[in-house]
């Protein structure tokens, strides 16, 4: 494959992103599945990709100086797949607009003379120096009207400027986080111990996870460490009762709950059938025998009033505390969706109480830091403990959780 040919599937996937409502991992993941590219074209391609969605909105500002009318999506997307090479990639400028206008040229041949001008003054020229806010943050303007009203505009930019850089992996390491550190280290990876849980360990986003201590023996998972304490609020009154992990898939909190609780029974739910087989597989790496995996519907579970002893709700949401992982997720939704989902999310909390015992320990948790998800949903419940608001930084995604006791 040459780098022209990584551009076009780049150009391509960013169309599915953009233009298709496709998530980006997704898109890339069919991509790489179904060639076979080398480690080095593979990870420009994410390179190209994630770029573009990271710094969009500054992108965008930058091509818009050199267009008098807007052009096709794909032609759009092609200025600003070259403008992010020229600007922010170690690739010299004629290969840049070179290779993008070839990129783009089975796609709209027309526009190949105009994208080949664009970028060409593009690359003669300095980034523009003024950007409105949203640019400056690389958000959509409600996304960042909504956060400024509810953070204040310095944290805005603050936490945005962690969502700029690839983010570090992070695992939940289950047993002797610090000789597991000393391990690791004397294979030569870099690693620290993260701060939000007794669990979390922090490592270059390009190590090897297959290659670590204990991943055989299932010592650990790749698990967030703001989505590591969210678990970290419930308790049992009973070390035998029952747990439910609610909207359970990939598995990091269900294992979380499986080390706390080795003798408790619990029970993973989760709803769409093509996740199930990597909560399954995860569990089974880490050889956990007290957890079922059940297919059911968070909105109507099947369990009797009163029948559960603490559950874990990870609530589908609009993932806007992952944008450091995740960029894609301010193309995916807007204003209406994101009151959608905190319709849902609501829904899903009456349901899980409903099945939750008197005095039982119930945690609300969403990746998302909106406050229509957060404080507007666990304003209407009563039994509220504590709240926590994690918003993006260097070193963990935004979290929102509320530890609940069931009056």
């Amino acid at each position: 494959m040459t780098n022209m040919n990584m551009r076009m599937f780049a150009l391509n996937t960013l169309h599915a992103v953009l233009i298709q409502q496709h998530k980006a991992k997704a898109s890339l993941e069919y991509s790489l599945s179904q060639h076979n590219f080398p480690p080095r074209d593979a990870a420009l391609l994410r390179e190209m990709v994630y770029g573009v969605l990271r710094h969009y909105f500054s992108l965008e500002a930058d091509v818009s100086r050199f267009t008098k009318q807007k052009p096709d999506a794909r032609s759009r997307i092609a200025l600003l797949l070259g403008t992010y090479q020229l600007r922010h990639m170690r690739i010299p400028n004629h290969a840049a607009v070179s290779e993008t206008v070839a990129c783009i040229k089975p796609y709209a041949p027309k526009d190949v003379g105009f994208i080949n001008a664009v970028l060409r003054k593009v690359s003669d020229s300095e980034p523009p120096v003024k950007l409105k806010p949203h640019q400056r943050a690389e958000l959509p303007k409600w996304m960042y009207a909504s956060w400024r009203n509810a953070f204040g505009a310095s944290m805005v930019v603050d936490m945005m400027n962690h969502c700029k850089a690839t983010p570090d992996l992070c695992l939940a390491v289950f047993h002797n986080r610090a000789d597991w550190i000393e391990k690791a280290k004397n294979q030569g990876v870099h690693v620290c111990e993260g701060e939000l849980s007794p669990y979390a360990v922090l490592l270059d986003a390009k190590t090897d996870v297959t290659q670590l201590p204990d991943y055989e023996s299932g010592g650990f998972i790749v698990i967030d460490q703001a989505a590591q304490a969210a678990t970290l609020p419930i308790t049992l009154a009973d070390e035998t009762g029952h747990i439910l992990d609610i909207c359970a898939a990939p598995g990091g909190k269900t294992a979380m709950l499986a080390q706390r609780f080795p003798e408790a029974q619990i029970t993973a739910i989760e709803l769409n059938p093509k996740r199930i087989p990597r909560l399954q597989e995860n569990l089974s790496r880490l050889h956990v025998k007290h957890v079922d995996v059940i297919q059911a519907d968070a909105t109507d579970l099947p369990y009797a009033d009163h029948s559960i002893d603490a559950i874990v709700l990870d609530a589908p949401c609009s993932a806007s505390g992952t944008l450091r992982r995740h960029p894609d997720a301010k193309f995916l939704h807007d204003t209406q969706s994101v009151y959608d989902a905190a319709s849902l999310q609501t829904t899903m909390l009456k349901e899980a109480l409903r099945v939750l015992k008197t005095g039982g320990a119930l945690v609300y948790a969403v990746c998302s830091i909106h406050p229509q998800e957060n404080e507007a949903v666990i304003n209407q419940f009563e039994g509220v403990q504590s709240i926590q608001r994690l918003l993006p930084s260097e070193t963990h995604d935004g979290f929102f959780f509320a530890h609940i006791i069931k009056p």
